[in-house]
């Protein structure tokens, strides 16, 4: 073994609902969980060890939520004056199965999804699942998990990760200099509705730099558990600071574009 290369910890499940209950999670709770396997080292039991610590430390009455979404997309070639109106890619959706569908964000949501009792979303291409007594609610999009005041945990992953933030930019008045740049044409919007296409314009908001404030101001826990930096805010403080982050200065989070 390399001398620079890290040990893979073993990883049990009482480690990982130690740390869980060290950041403060408890029966009950509400959390939006996004997740790499990997960052752990080598978990026993692999992904569900990890949803079996989640779901045990939430208990009967909480509920677990995970992004799940589709791998039902083909890529079509963007045309050159839609690179240039700043379209980061184009997708044609597939047919979608909520139950069958593969997912695109990991192997613990995706094992998460085969769960019974899991319900997952009818969103063609960003579907959510959960599980839980409201897990009928929660699977209909993250603003679910917002209204109910749950937690976003990451675990092994940061930030950029935790697509419930873009619940914020509803919020805000954004200056033209940025509309211009992440509004599409109406012409482009209904020649590719979103309902058949996934789309995107650039410049994507870099999440991630709103880690270190969360840390600062006091609404993010963090632990380690083998490998992995596990990572706790309430969702309803993380979307509150992004929204006074991005009235302050928006541009800190819109600088750079895909190409």
């Amino acid at each position: 073994m390399d001398a620079h290369e890290k040990v893979k910890p073993s990883v049990r499940k009482d480690d990982i609902k130690a740390g869980l209950a060290k950041l403060g999670l408890k029966k009950g709770h509400i959390i939006g969980v996004h997740s790499s396997l990997s960052s752990f080292g080598h978990v026993e039991g692999g992904a569900d060890t990890v949803i079996d610590a989640l779901l045990e430390t939430v208990g009967k009455q909480g509920n677990i939520v995970m992004s799940t979404h589709s791998a039902n997309l083909s890529e079509d070639q963007r045309t050159q004056e839609m690179i240039a109106l700043g379209i980061s890619w184009l997708f044609k959706i597939l047919p979608y199965d909520p139950d069958k569908t593969p997912v695109t964000t990991g192997i613990i949501p995706e094992t998460f999804r085969k769960r019974k009792g899991v319900v997952r979303g009818l969103h063609p291409s960003l579907s959510i699942a959960a599980s839980g007594p409201k897990a009928d609610v929660l699977s209909e999009g993250w603003h679910r998990l917002l209204e109910l005041d749950g937690y976003i945990l990451l675990m092994g992953v940061g930030l950029d990760r935790c697509t419930a933030m873009h619940l914020a930019e509803k919020r805000v008045q954004f200056p033209d200099r940025i509309l211009k740049k992440i509004t599409p044409p109406k012409w482009f919007a209904e020649q590719y509705p979103e309902d058949e296409w996934e789309w995107d314009v650039g410049p994507y908001p870099d999440f991630a730099k709103l880690t270190q404030p969360c840390i600062e101001r006091g609404i993010m826990k963090t632990m380690e558990v083998g490998n992995a930096i596990l990572r706790l805010v309430r969702l309803s403080e993380l979307i509150d600071l992004y929204i006074e982050y991005l009235k302050r200065n928006p541009d800190l989070f819109y600088l750079t574009s895909k190409s």
